[in-house]
């Protein structure tokens, strides 16, 4: 294998008290293309390398005032010296001088004469060495500085579901600090009933290799340390190793999207004013309540209501009062329903119940309801007001089959109550029932 070419000049300490051996060892290694650093015993030897971090360190043991083996030592712990490469090189070659040199912290150990062929191949191999640890300690730092810049949240879990390794963004999001996350099981993030489950399904992942949520993005539910539970958006990916898989989730917040989302179709689907469904709603789920009805063969009312003197009240009172008014009606209107049954402001003063299993029984006494509790006066604008209600009734399957044709029969018969003189319900098929005017 072709050695790591350096990408700089490499600069090499070389210590020796002999003055010919430091000379004879700078020509050489100059001539290999190095520059090269002097020093005459340990004590300067340690100075020249705090005054600048050397690449390698050719260190003669046996030297006055600072021997190799002390100076050795003292390098190690400065800045950049535990990752310098030194070779020791010495005429002793017994297994105490051995031993001393690796226990002082040398990586490599030369005996004199040298063998120039030998310290040109070790020199070699200590500085290919040293780059290429430097290349993956800055990969790593490279990855590390993306695994905890990134704004999404990122977790690492083995096979077993246990955390492995989370980023910064993903202590922030779920309020665990890194090592209350370590060690842990996925499943403590997530609510139930899938932290009852998740560990079948990792056992059942095993055996066959396969998930159905790896490279998927998909909406799920986790649960912050206080317990509260939020959307997120999940990407699982797999990461196969020689002896095991791991598998990267990258999470993300979902809460603000959702919460816009749920906005929108509010806005879309739902009456601003009384918060009552719109008219788009109204439609879609009367023809989910026929459909449901036909499929269990079942009768569905369909009520529609016009509010009686709701212009008097624009008019005399202002639109404000129109809106007050509005608001308490569909009030009361929705409190003398049952649960299930749906109420809707189709536009103006005209609200609409759909009761699924609308027996006519049941239907004419909500009907009664809401027309006693639209006869109770209203306080607008610190105005006592009375007004009442003009309501139709018609059933599925008996009067219409089809939405329009409900519709089209619950409206006919509203305007029955309106010639009647109002204040009054009538059902499409027959049967009506007029209130005294309480106005």
């Amino acid at each position: 294998m072709e050695p790591v070419k350096p990408k700089k000049q490499s600069h090499i300490l070389v210590v020796d008290d002999s003055r010919s051996a430091r000379e004879l060892i700078q020509s050489f290694l100059e001539n290999e293309g190095y520059a090269v650093t002097l020093a005459a015993d340990g004590k300067e030897a340690v100075k020249r390398f705090r005054e600048k971090a050397h690449d390698l360190v050719l260190m003669d043991a046996n030297m006055p005032v600072v021997d190799g083996y002390r100076a050795c030592a003292e390098i190690r712990r400065c800045p950049n010296g535990a990752e310098t490469g030194i070779i020791m090189i010495t005429g002793q070659n017994d297994d105490a001088s051995v031993e001393q040199a690796f226990a002082a912290g040398a990586e490599e150990y030369i005996t004199k004469p040298i063998h120039w062929g030998v310290l040109q191949k070790r020199i070699r191999l200590s500085l290919n060495s040293r780059l290429a640890q430097e290349a993956v300690a800055e990969g790593r730092a490279r990855m590390e500085a993306i695994f905890n810049t990134a704004v999404d949240a990122i977790l690492v879990i083995d096979q077993a579901g246990c955390i492995e390794s989370v980023n910064l963004a993903a202590e922030k999001l779920f309020g665990y600090a890194m090592q209350e996350l370590l060690g842990q099981n996925i499943s403590l993030i997530m609510p139930s009933p899938y932290r009852e489950q998740h560990d079948q399904y990792l056992a059942a992942y095993r055996p066959s290799g396969h998930s159905k949520v790896v490279g998927v993005t998909q909406e799920r539910i986790a649960v912050k340390k206080n317990g509260k539970p939020f959307p997120i958006e999940l990407t699982v990916s797999q990461v196969k190793l020689k002896n095991r898989h791991l598998f990267t989730g990258i999470l993300r917040d979902i809460t603000e999207r959702k919460e816009t989302e749920q906005k929108i179709f509010y806005q879309a689907h739902y009456d601003a004013l009384t918060g009552l469904a719109n008219r788009s709603l109204f439609m879609k789920n009367l023809a989910h309540a026929l459909e449901g009805a036909h499929k269990r063969n079942q009768t569905l009312a369909l009520v529609f209501i016009d509010l009686d003197r709701f212009k008097w009240v624009n008019d005399t009172l202002g639109h404000g009062a129109g809106d007050e008014l509005l608001q308490a009606a569909a009030q009361r209107i929705q409190a003398s329903l049952r649960e299930g049954d749906t109420a809707a402001r189709l536009g103006g003063d005209e609200f609409t119940v759909i009761l699924p299993n609308g027996e006519p029984e049941q239907a004419v006494a909500i009907a009664q309801h809401i027309l006693h509790s639209l006869n109770a006066h209203f306080l607008l604008g610190g105005t006592k007001t009375h007004i009442s209600g003009s309501l139709g009734v018609a059933f599925f399957p008996q009067d219409a089959q089809d939405l329009d044709g409900l519709l089209k029969c619950a409206d006919e018969a509203m305007y029955r109550s309106k010639k009647a003189g109002r204040n009054a319900y009538h059902l499409f098929g027959g049967g009506s029932l007029v209130l005294p005017r309480c106005y």
